[in-house]
């Protein structure tokens, strides 16, 4: 039975199949595992959602435009070199996360790999300054944050496969839940800061004026410290990830090899896998789906129900905070019942509350299902983490989470794209709710009918 959050049995003595670390390396490389996600949070809530990515579509990319409809104009074209160069990036994830999964178990070399994209992603995110109010930068801009994007994903596949080496099957959704989160409430604090410290009021408490945009470029610099600062721990005290292959009888690893390793692995899966890959295409369509929910909410916001600026970062604010006390719970529900009925639960939840956002077009109503949403979003992403390590073979879990994102890459275009699809038959930004809706509940679908065994129940 699971123990409260707060007992001595939150952590286990030792894992299974080993002596294990003693308990304090064991606290140490959880708190450490848990620490990266609320530091690499600020990439996604203050980068990507709500601050530069909106900086360098609207404001870098109008810099030099004269006129509303010229403005108009400039910002849908920065858009479009947005998410163009973003597509690129997933493209790249989609081509390098099974590679460097397989690298990372073969020669052991994961630990390594988790340094150097975890640091790449904050240099990359400390040049982002240098992105000026000048549509001359919007590529250089659009490039940084691709780039970014890249970095912190494959450092992703490296952190997830840690989680079977610092927890049991019996409190490993409370390691992963508790991690998603802190994530949550990272971004909740980072927001706050960057509010009060560099854009509200005026200029922000710190004084940095908008002279060439340099309190939205302050910001970045701000980022990428709270990053290294939240990511050092796991990067120093990572458990030893053990070679698959010991060192004496490997062939030297190259790319080639790499894929072709991957390409057999996939072909063998289908014969003693079958599972694994069913769940990894079905997850892949819910988890676009829950990505979708956060990645429009702004959007839904502002050209549905009007919402300034302001009121939209207020309530992303209150969506992480609700969001993050959600998973929080989900991890031990996690636990006591096993990943499936979360995920089930979970994306049921979802769809009939997205549902209610559809048939009623209040704000209030927006509101109140819009933040309920939140509350099952973060238990469904983590439990489909945990399971994911249920199902991997000891060894490729590393392996597997490099396929596990490459799947996600591959159908990353469901969510927003039939998001988009349904605003443009029916010329109503509401209305596009209708399209996470019906791809959540595909996904669904799809998971509903695996086979999971032991895997989704709880641990004994």
């Amino acid at each position: 039975m699971a123990q409260s959050p707060g007992s001595s049995a939150s952590f286990p003595d030792a894992l299974p199949g080993s002596s294990g670390p003693p308990p304090r390396s064991l606290r140490r490389a959880v708190t450490s595992f848990v620490l990266w996600d609320g530091g690499m949070s600020a990439f996604s809530s203050v980068i990507l959602t709500f601050v530069f990515a909106t900086y360098v579509a609207s404001g870098v990319a109008s810099a030099d435009a004269v006129g509303e409809e010229a403005v108009k104009a400039a910002q849908d074209h920065g858009s479009r070199v947005l998410t163009t160069w973003q597509s690129i990036g997933a493209v790249a994830v989609a081509l390098l996360a099974p590679l460097l999964g397989n690298l990372a178990d073969r020669g052991g070399a994961r630990n390594a790999l988790l340094r150097i994209f975890t640091l790449a992603t904050v240099v990359t995110i400390a040049l982002m300054p240098t992105v000026r109010m000048d549509s001359d930068y919007l590529v250089w801009g659009a490039i940084l944050i691709a780039l970014a994007v890249v970095f912190s994903e494959l450092a992703g596949v490296f952190v997830n496969s840690v989680l079977p080496e610092i927890s049991t099957p019996g409190h490993r959704g409370r390691v992963s839940g508790t991690a998603w989160a802190v994530g949550y409430w990272g971004s909740i604090v980072c927001l706050a800061v960057v509010l009060l410290g560099f854009v509200m009021p005026g200029t922000g408490l710190l004084g940095i004026t908008g002279d060439d945009g340099w309190n939205y470029r302050a910001i970045t610099i701000f980022v990428a410290l709270w990053i290294l600062v939240g990511t050092l721990p796991l990067m120093l005290w990572a458990p030893r990830h053990p070679a698959r292959v010991p060192a004496e009888s490997a062939e030297k690893w190259n790319p080639w090899q790499g894929y072709r390793d991957v390409i057999l692995r996939v072909v063998r899966a289908f014969r003693q896998e079958p599972v694994m890959l069913q769940y990894l295409v079905a997850s892949a369509i819910y988890r676009d789906g829950l990505g979708a929910v956060f990645s429009i909410a702004g959007v839904l916001a502002a050209n549905a129900y009007g919402f300034s600026t302001v009121e939209v970062i207020i309530f992303g604010i209150v969506a992480n905070l609700v969001a993050g006390c959600g998973v929080f719970v989900g991890g031990r529900l996690d636990d006591r019942f096993g990943p499936r009925p979360v995920i089930i639960g979970g994306c049921l939840a979802i769809v009939v509350l997205g549902l209610v956002v559809l048939f009623f077009s209040s704000t209030a109503v927006f509101w109140a299902a819009g933040l309920t949403i939140c509350l099952f979003v973060g238990p469904v992403q983590s439990a489909s983490r945990n399971l994911l390590t249920r199902l991997s073979q000891p060894g490729r879990e590393t392996e597997n989470f490099g396929l596990y994102a490459t799947t996600g890459r591959a159908l990353g275009f469901l969510g927003t794209g039939a998001f988009s699809l349904v605003v443009w038959i029916s010329s109503d930004t509401r209305t596009g709710i209708l399209g996470i809706v019906l791809v959540l509940a595909l996904g669904l679908l799809a998971f509903a009918p695996i086979k999971l065994g032991a895997a989704g129940r709880p641990a004994a």
